[in-house]
């Protein structure tokens, strides 16, 4: 029984677009993946109709030509839901300032228990 392929996996010999604008290759050249390799990340050597060579390239640059425009506005949806979370965070970490709540801090969220914790632990070594 043939092995199912996951929707994000191309096979050798397939047709794809480019998604992302590589060095001498624009968004949307048609291509053909001639190469899958790896085992933990899959990347594929692709031939583009331009005649330009491209290998290690990841299963996120590229799409099938009938899935390409929806590869590109579900790309969009989350740049937009990825800016609309960083705007949130921003905003909620000057909250979590007034307020007392958690503080975001290099990506990382840093409970506020934790920071009470610390803050109540630096008043206790101070006043020794």
């Amino acid at each position: 029984m043939a092995k199912r392929r996951p929707p994000g996996e191309f096979r050798r010999g397939e047709t794809v677009k480019t998604l992302d604008p590589l060095p001498g290759v624009p968004q949307g050249t048609k291509g053909r993946v001639y190469l899958v390799d790896g085992f933990a990340w899959t990347r594929y050597r692709v031939l583009f109709d331009n005649g330009i060579d491209v290998g290690s390239l990841d299963g996120t640059a590229l799409a099938r030509p009938k899935e390409y425009e929806a590869a590109l506005t579900r790309r969009e949806q989350a740049a937009e839901a990825a800016e609309a979370a960083s705007v949130a965070s921003e905003e909620g970490g000057e909250a979590a300032a007034a307020g007392g709540a958690d503080k975001t801090v290099n990506g990382v969220v840093v409970p506020a228990l934790l920071l009470e914790r610390s803050q109540r632990a630096r008043e206790r070594l101070s006043a020794a």
